[in-house]
C-alpha cells in the first residue's frame, strides 16, 4: 500500500515538518500531535508521515492533543510562538483536538460565594 498523494496546496520545500513536531510536543501542556479522524491532518514524506503537522501554502497547521491543567488558549499561544520562526513567514494555526488526563480534586472545588461558579469546574466554560 502506498502513501496518499501531497494534497493540492502543501508545501513542505521551505519548512522542517519534523522540526515543527518536535517543538510542539516540547511546548508546556502538550501530550502529543494528533492525526485526528475522519481527515487525518499529516505532512506526507516519502516512506513516513508526521501526523498532526500539515503545511500547506496559506499557513503551517498543527493539530494537537493536550493535558488536563493548563488554560487551552496558553498552550495554543505556546505552540504558535515555538512553531512560528520554523514556519516560514506563514502563520500558524493551532487545532486542539483532544483533551486527556483527569481534573483533580482541586479542580472540582466549587467555588464563589454561593459554592458554585458561573462556569462550573475550574477550566471549563469561558477562558
Amino acid at each position: 500500500m502506498t502513501a496518499p498523494a501531497v494534497a493540492p496546496g502543501d508545501l513542505t520545500d521551505d519548512v522542517d515538518v519534523d522540526a515543527i513536531a518536535e517543538a510542539v510536543r516540547r511546548c508546556p501542556g502538550v501530550e502529543d500531535l494528533y492525526a485526528g479522524s475522519p481527515a487525518e491532518l499529516a505532512t506526507y514524506l516519502p516512506g513516513r508521515r508526521v501526523v498532526g503537522v500539515r503545511v500547506a501554502e496559506s499557513a503551517v497547521s498543527v493539530q494537537i492533543q493536550v493535558r488536563w491543567g493548563r488554560p487551552i488558549p496558553e498552550i495554543a499561544a505556546a505552540v504558535r510562538t515555538a512553531v512560528a520562526p520554523l514556519a516560514g513567514g506563514r502563520p500558524v494555526d493551532v487545532l486542539v483536538a483532544d483533551l486527556v488526563g483527569e481534573p483533580s480534586e482541586s479542580d472540582s472545588e466549587p467555588s464563589g460565594p454561593e459554592g458554585g461558579s458561573a462556569g462550573g469546574r475550574k477550566g471549563r466554560g469561558t477562558r
